[in-house]
């Protein structure tokens, strides 16, 4: 039988970003830091950037890009810089943000290409930081230790996650209700139907499953 791979999971809710990143801002404020330039470490830190920029009033909001090698909840995937800055940030207050440290690549690759570009300062923002990270960022929210590692599945990639999970749970075909059960023992998240059967018509449509009748399977 096909080993079934299972982790911790968590849907992240909007609600929890906001807070979130308003314990960060009033770390940033607590130390009298000044940003007058944000950079959202894109995809994940762009919504926690623009945020921060309500929260400290800073009008210049940047990205850069980091990509993985690899997948989700894939704790070993190597991070590569794929979208430069393109815009100055010489003898600027900057403060880079991410929605989370977790092999704390991107966030360490991305901190080098920023100096390069000689500001003024550079400090660094997470909302989680899991503490195996090989680097800690200068302001955080939430602390969670290394062995109570979690695959935080935040709501602007939930889609992307759950058709990466879901098929994690076919090791047999499995009706809707069964799948949903899958989720709840393997990854220790609740999913609703809805979402579930989208999720499944999403990935038929990829050729990643198949349908026979009420059941499904992977391809």
């Amino acid at each position: 039988m096909t080993d079934i791979e299972s982790f911790r999971c968590k849907l992240v809710t909007y609600d929890e970003i906001v807070k979130w990143t308003g314990d960060v801002a009033k770390q940033i404020r607590a130390c009298d830091c000044k940003p007058t330039v944000v950079i959202g470490l894109t995809r994940g830190g762009w919504v926690p950037a623009r945020l921060m920029c309500d929260i400290l009033g800073v009008k210049k909001l940047y990205a850069v890009k980091t990509e993985h090698w690899g997948v989700t909840a894939n704790p070993d995937g190597k991070a590569l810089l794929t979208q430069e800055l393109n815009a100055s940030i010489e003898d600027e207050e900057v403060l880079l943000v991410d929605d989370i440290t977790d092999t704390g690549e991107s966030m360490t690759i991305a901190t080098a290409h920023l100096l390069k570009m000689r500001p003024k300062g550079l400090k660094t923002a997470t909302l989680l930081h899991i503490t195996r990270s090989r680097m800690e960022p200068d302001f955080h929210s939430v602390k969670v230790p290394e062995d109570k590692w979690t695959w935080f599945i935040f709501p602007w990639n939930v889609n992307e996650d759950l058709r990466t999970l879901l098929p994690k749970t076919l090791y047999e075909a499995k009706s809707v209700s069964e799948i949903k059960k899958a989720f709840r023992e393997q990854f220790h998240i609740t999913v609703p139907e809805d979402v579930v059967r989208i999720t499944l018509k999403d990935l038929l449509a990829a050729g990643t499953v198949k349908r026979a009748g009420r059941k499904w399977a992977r391809t």
